[in-house]
């Protein structure tokens, strides 16, 4: 069966999707223009709390899975929990692509913070693009998504909207009431929700044939 067969393979590129998506992440943040809306929750708990992003992400995702298991319950699928171990090697993923992306120059002028964040949502749409074509396990934030479609019977691409935007509007609650500012909601934040979504669908056209080739000979 496909889902059993070709390990080798599509653990690497699964792997290697996730760590795209994290350099995706820390190049938002030193954007200073606005993280993706999924991400803003871990950044702004990593102000708030003053701990690294990496261990903030992997709380978060979390708590995200104990949502699943709240909004399936007797659906959910225990193999789902599996999803802990992926949250704490995304977090390890993020201290680490943290480091690298700290090589670069901090708070430059604006239009290289754009050119920050452009490439930001290039590294998380190819991630994505990548984690999901290995069709191996999906992230605690899909999950959810996914989770709500199950339940709502809506499409998929709409409650990933909704909880998206639900997170981002968590987030300036949160900063509003704790750090008495916005933080990590820009512009930013607004482009990656459409422009994380153009660049996945650039991949699909282009590269799911060969990929698939590769992943399921």
């Amino acid at each position: 069966m496909r889902q059993a067969a070709h390990w080798e393979r599509r653990i690497p590129i699964y792997l290697i999707g996730m760590f795209l998506m994290t350099i995706g992440v820390n190049l938002s943040v030193l954007s200073g223009l606005g993280v993706s809306p999924i991400d803003t929750i871990p950044y702004i708990l990593s102000l708030i709390l003053q701990k690294s992003l990496g261990l903030c992400s992997t709380l978060v995702f979390s708590v995200y899975i104990v949502l699943q298991i709240l909004i399936l319950r007797r659906k959910f699928q225990w193999k789902n929990l599996l999803q802990i171990v992926i949250s704490i090697i995304f977090g390890w993923f993020v201290s680490i692509s943290g480091i690298l992306t700290g090589l670069l120059p901090a708070d430059p002028v604006y239009p290289v913070k754009f050119l920050y964040m452009l490439c930001s949502i290039v590294f998380l749409g190819t991630g994505i693009f990548l984690y999901v074509a290995t069709d191996i396990l999906s992230m605690p934030a899909d999950g959810v998504s996914l989770a709500l479609a199950e339940v709502t019977g809506k499409p998929m691409s709409t409650c990933k909207i909704f909880f998206d935007w639900s997170v981002v509007a968590l987030t300036v609650i949160l900063s509003l009431t704790q750090l008495h500012n916005i933080s990590g909601v820009r512009e930013g934040t607004f482009i990656a929700a459409f422009g994380v979504g153009m660049c996945i669908r650039f991949w699909e056209r282009h590269l799911t044939a060969p990929l698939h080739r590769f992943l399921f000979p």
